[in-house]
């Protein structure tokens, strides 16, 4: 059975022969002399005293294992997805209680539900600022707070000025999340699981819209204060995220490029799940410096140019374009 140690100790990375690379050992005992590989048993005998063990690790095993931490990171950064679908979402049943109650013209319509788009649009420019300054982890927290605080203005508006205020404070949010959530939960995860978990956000926002639907129908027979619960219970899962993530670690990636390379290694242990994350590491600072070689290189282009010469982001970028095309000829925000 393989045993686990925790990254503090005293432990070290043994890579096994050229058939045998996709094995790793990680070895803690106090006679390092006395070490022995068996091909036979793809086992690893450390010593030959009673003492001694034999640890046998897969580490392509462990690699791709999806541990419980991992998982309940994913979930509560898609809290930002959930809200974004949401806010997006709920305005539709809550404007047919808004024209009565505040006698709304079509302008102020069009302005009350559109601000939040182009608020998030704005902001979600801005947030790679904060993403790179503040990190992934702290830029969350701001956007959680910030849904936090315009549901709470638009759950006590008096007039159509709060309910602006409050819609576009909620687009700062989305746009926040928008942004930094997808970059958070892919910085997290193993290349193996990534895909699969980045689209956990786009389950969540989908699941938002659908809950806002659901909660329009539930509240539309008040007619007098419906509106403000439609919006005021955005606030809850953003409180939930907001304490949440107090008690989750910052990006490796991130901490990597601030130079926290000790750091970096003991939040990979713990979203891992295990202590064999020192050749991901290594991956991740070259995978950094190379980007950062080519940035220096290229410091007199924009970035667009660069994007554009570079086949990888290229195609990246137009596959990406033409499915946002195609999603906007679908005619799903007008239904949404």
């Amino acid at each position: 059975m393989t045993e686990f140690v925790d990254c503090d100790s005293d432990i070290e990375l043994f890579e096994m022969s050229a058939e045998k690379s996709e094995k790793a050992l990680l070895v803690n005992t106090t006679d390092r002399d006395k070490i022995s590989y068996s091909s036979a048993d793809d086992s690893v005998n450390v010593g030959n005293e009673p003492g001694h063990r034999k640890v046998v690790l897969n580490k392509q095993k462990e690699k791709t294992k999806l541990s419980g931490f991992l998982l309940l990171l994913s979930f509560f950064a898609a809290i930002g997805g959930f809200l974004f679908g949401y806010d997006t979402g709920v305005v539709s049943g809550a404007m047919l209680l808004l024209k009565t109650n505040f006698d709304l013209s079509s302008f102020s319509e069009e302005v009350i539900v559109s601000v939040t788009i182009g608020s998030a649009a704005v902001f979600s420019i801005c947030s790679g600022v904060l993403n790179e300054y503040l990190g992934r982890k702290l830029t969350i927290i701001i956007g959680s707070f910030v849904f936090t605080a315009g549901a709470i203005v638009l759950a006590v508006a008096q007039n159509i000025a709060m309910l602006i205020s409050g819609r576009a404070i909620l687009g700062i949010g989305i746009g926040i999340a928008s942004m930094t959530v997808p970059t958070y939960i892919a910085e997290c995860a193993p290349s193996e699981l990534r895909g699969r978990l980045v689209t956990i956000n786009n389950l969540f926002i989908t699941g938002g819209q659908f809950i806002a639907s659901v909660l329009d129908g539930a509240f539309s027979y008040d007619k007098t204060n419906g509106w403000r619960y439609m919006f005021g219970l955005a606030g809850v899962p953003s409180a939930i995220q907001f304490v949440g993530f107090f008690f989750l670690p910052e990006s490796p990636r991130w901490l990597i490029s601030k130079g926290k390379e000790v750091e970096a290694r003991k939040v990979l242990c713990k979203i891992r799940g295990h202590s064999y994350v020192e050749e991901e590491l290594q991956e991740i600072i070259q995978k950094f410096e190379e980007e950062r070689e080519s940035t220096n290189n290229k410091a007199e282009e924009y970035i667009i140019v660069r994007v554009i010469k570079t086949p990888s982001v290229r195609r990246a970028l137009i596959l990406g374009s033409f499915l946002q095309i195609f999603q906007q000829l679908s005619g799903i925000n007008t239904v949404m």
